[in-house]
Parts: C-alpha cells; structure tokens; sequence
C-alpha cells in the first residue's frame, strides 16, 4: 500500500471517529476502549482501525504478522504502535468502533442508491473446517452445521442485498443451519424496492404479502421442479445475479472474510466487520 493510499484510508476513518465521539455511541467506544484499569491505550482509534483495513488489502493472514509488518515498513506513520500484545488487546478492543464504522459505511451505501433494485444472495462462512467441530469452542453456542450446493460447513451465513454495480447495501450473520428464506425479510430490512433473489428465498404467501406492504417486493428465481414463466425484464434481471456472484467472489478472494483462528465471538466477528469494511471502502482508493 503506498503512502496516499494510507493516508486516505486514515482520513476517512479519523473523520468518522471524530464525528462518533460527538454522538451516544461514542461513549461506549471510549469506554470499551479504555477498559477498567492500567496504563493509557497508546494507538488512537483511528490508527487501530487503519492499521487493520491496511491488513487486508495487504492480504496479511493474521494480526501477528501484521504487527511485525508494521513494524518495519509503518514504523513511521504509526510512532506508538505498542508490542504485539498490547496491539492485540487494542484490536480487540476496537470492535464496537468497527461495527458502528461498517454501519456508516452502509448507510451512506444506502443513502446514495437511488435505483432501487436489489439482488440478495448468501455465502458460508465456516469457522474451522469440518474435521474440527467437536473440538471447536470459540462460537459452539452460536454457529451451526450448514449445507450449501458446495457441501457441509460449521458457521454462519453471510445474507447480502446489493445493487446492480455490486455495492453492498445490507450484511445480515445467521447461524449456519438457518434457511435462506427466513432471512429475506432481514436482509431486505432498511431498504425498499425490487430484490431479485435465487431460488433459497422462495417465501411463504403471508411473508411475501407482508414484504409487499411494506414497499419490497421479491422476485424469486424458480426451482426445477417449478413452473418458469417470466416476462423479458425478469429475465434481464435474472441473468444481471451474476454481478452479486462477481461481488461475492471479490469480497472472499481480496478481503477473505472466512476465518478459522477467532478464539472468541468478539474475534470472529471483529474480523468479519474488518473484512466487510475494507471491502467496502476499497472504491475510494482507486
């Protein structure tokens, strides 16, 4: 990453963080990241957070080798970064800021789409690899077993709503095992609009009635065993799904949001929010 990219990554995350601590949300912020006792975090906010959108579009695995990268290359840039542990602590930390961070980042998604027509698709996200299971702690009262066309998985799901230009609009976390179809009214929440969706959101008559009223109307893709009758605009809008494919597949290549090394839920998800961040803020370095 060179130096104007960095830069830029830094001044939209300071004016954020300068924004939030004017608001409620700020206290919490500030009091998760103080904790109860010991000497002062060293790292500002807005250095924290920057440093670990730097992590994944440099594609670093985890946030070890992050610090020793920093380190040697950012030393510079980041005069108090502290050792290994106490960066580890401070990214912990930095969670509630991330999530709130995110939120903004997909409000103003949402602010600026003015088209209306939403495609909303779903993605695993495993947290360790199915050989693993009874052994795995870190989410055992959350995660679930999932089947997708790709096969089993322990761990969430990724339910995603985004426009026609791939930008993503609303993330929603359920357990693996849920079904895709009682997530269309979630994934649809703040939104309104055409959602062109796969043949897994197929609804019940009174949830899609009750979507209707409310402004969103779900266009489904049909299973093989259904009737496929369609007008030609639908079918323009059925082969425009390969678009979210495409967004899929940058956000688990480039910001690999999958992630097997969280030892806690405030970790796996941490990472999560990382990894949809960075993503979404990846247009304005171009």
């Amino acid at each position: 990453m060179d130096e104007s990219t960095l830069i830029t990554v830094y001044c939209i995350v300071d004016e954020f963080i300068n924004m939030v601590t004017r608001l409620p949300v700020g206290k919490e912020i500030r009091k998760r990241r103080a904790g109860k006792r010991g000497p002062k975090a060293r790292l500002a906010p807005a250095e924290v957070i920057t440093l670990n959108i730097l992590r994944f579009h440099l594609k670093v695995h985890d946030l070890k080798n992050l610090h020793l990268l920093a380190q040697n290359m950012y030393k510079s840039y980041f005069p108090s970064l502290p050792d290994y542990g106490n960066f580890l602590k401070a990214a912990n930390k930095s969670f509630p800021a991330i999530l709130v961070f995110t939120q903004y980042l997909l409000f103003r998604g949402r602010q600026n789409n003015k088209r209306q027509t939403f495609f909303m698709d779903s993605t695993p996200l495993s947290v360790c690899d199915n050989h693993y299971i009874n052994t795995r702690k870190a989410a055992e009262d959350y995660a679930s077993r999932g089947k997708t066309t790709k096969g089993w998985f322990y761990g969430f799901k990724l339910h995603g709503a985004c426009d026609k230009y791939g930008t993503l609009v609303n993330p929603v976390f359920p357990a693996g095992s849920v079904h895709d179809s009682r997530m269309a009214s979630d994934t649809a929440d703040p939104l309104a609009g055409l959602f062109v969706c796969g043949a897994g959101y197929i609804l019940k008559e009174e949830v899609f009635k009750s979507l209707y009223e409310k402004h969103r109307h779900i266009l489904n893709a049909t299973r093989k065993n259904m009737k496929r009758v369609m007008t030609t605009e639908q079918g323009r809008l059925f082969r425009m799904r390969n678009r979210f494919e495409t967004a899929w597949g940058v956000l688990k290549e480039r910001f690999e949001p999958v992630y097997h090394l969280g030892r806690s839920m405030d970790g796996l998800f941490r990472h999560h929010f990382y990894s949809i961040a960075s993503y979404l803020i990846f247009p304005h370095l171009k």
